[in-house]
C-alpha cells in the first residue's frame, strides 16, 4: 500500500497544531490528526476521541488495514519508538510471545531530529514500517546488567540486534519494548516542514 496521499492533510493539521503551540505533535494529538487525514484520503478511520490507549492497535482503516501510532527519534539512519509495557508476561519467553502476536498491520511514526528541533527547525518524518518486519520472537535475546541503582550487577533487562534493528525491554521502564530500526528498511519516509 501506498501512504503518501496522507502527507498533505497530515502538514495541515501539524501546521494548525503550531499557530497553537510550539511543541512536537505527540500522542494522542498525533493519533486525532492521523484520524484526520485518514479520512480526508479516503481511507477512513474508527479513530474516536475517547483517550482509550489500547495497546497496539490505535485505529482502524474501513478496508481493515490496523494501524499503531507511534511518535519517534530520528538521528542518522534510525528511528527508534517505544512499544508496549510487558510487566504482566514475567519471563522473556512469555514476553516475546505476547510480541509475537501482531497486532497492527502498520505502524505510522512521527518522528523528529532532535538536533533539527533544537536549532528552531520544526521538521517531522512520516515514516511508515510494515510491522511483520519485525519479529521480536525470531531473534536471538540476551541478558543486560544493570550498572547503578536497584539493578546494579543484576539482570535489569535484554536486548537483541540484527541488521535491520535492534531492541531492548527495560525492567526500570515497566519492561517497556524500545526498538531501533534502519530508515531503509522502512516502507515509506515523508518528510514535512512547518514553515
Amino acid at each position: 500500500m501506498n501512504f503518501s496521499s496522507l502527507v498533505p492533510h497530515i502538514k495541515e493539521r501539524l501546521t494548525l497544531h503550531h499557530q497553537l503551540y510550539s511543541m512536537q505533535c505527540k500522542e494522542l494529538a498525533w493519533e486525532e490528526n492521523l484520524c484526520y487525514a485518514l479520512k480526508k484520503a479516503g481511507f477512513g478511520s474508527d479513530w474516536r476521541p475517547d483517550s482509550n490507549h489500547k495497546s497496539g492497535v490505535d485505529q482502524t482503516t474501513d478496508i481493515g488495514v490496523r494501524i499503531g501510532n507511534k511518535s519517534g527519534a530520528v538521528h542518522d539512519d534510525v528511528v527508534t519508538i517505544n512499544g508496549s509495557r510487558s510487566t504482566k508476561h514475567k519471563t522473556l519467553e512469555e514476553k516475546l510471545e505476547f510480541l509475537r502476536v501482531k497486532k497492527e498491520d502498520y505502524i505510522f511514526c512521527l518522528g523528529c531530529e532532535k538536533k533539527e528541533w533544537d536549532r528552531g527547525l520544526k521538521i517531522y518524518y512520516f515514516i511508515v514500517i510494515d510491522s511483520n518486519k519485525i519479529n521480536y520472537h525470531d531473534q536471538q535475546w540476551s541478558e543486560t546488567i544493570g550498572r547503578t541503582g536497584r539493578y546494579k550487577d543484576k539482570v535489569n533487562g535484554w536486548e537483541m540486534t540484527n541488521e535491520n534493528y535492534s531492541a531492548k525491554i527495560s525492567k526500570s521502564m515497566s519492561d517497556q519494548l524500545w526498538t531501533t530500526i534502519k530508515l531503509d528498511m522502512c516502507e515509506e519516509i515523508h518528510d514535512i516542514v512547518i514553515g
